[in-house]
């Protein structure tokens, strides 16, 4: 990843540490969002939530279908939240379509 991507994310992750009690708040685990890739990583992708600047979240590739690729930077995608990081106010995704069972 560039050095410009990891300076995205960690001004990101300072915004999520200062509103991560709100955005635990909106985003109860199992509720649905839509998800834009920001930065991709070998271990998954950092993804902005719609509607909410100051969340970060991660989709890992252990949650994506066996064989599946990773989504690339700049793509939609539809997801569910599964769970939620405090240690580093993260919002842990997997695709909304493993969620429907397709």
């Amino acid at each position: 990843m560039s050095p410009d991507a990891w300076s995205l994310l960690d001004g990101r992750a300072e915004r999520a540490k200062r509103s991560w009690p709100a955005i635990k708040s909106a985003l109860p685990v199992g509720a649905r969002v839509r998800v834009r890739v920001l930065a991709a990583m070998t271990f998954g992708v950092f993804v902005e939530i719609d509607g909410q600047p100051d969340a970060l979240g991660l989709l890992e590739i252990t949650a994506l279908p066996r064989g599946s690729e990773l989504p690339t930077v700049g793509v939609y995608f539809d997801a569910v939240v599964a769970d939620h990081a405090a240690h580093n106010w993260q919002v842990r995704l997997r695709p909304a379509e493993v969620e429907a069972g397709g």
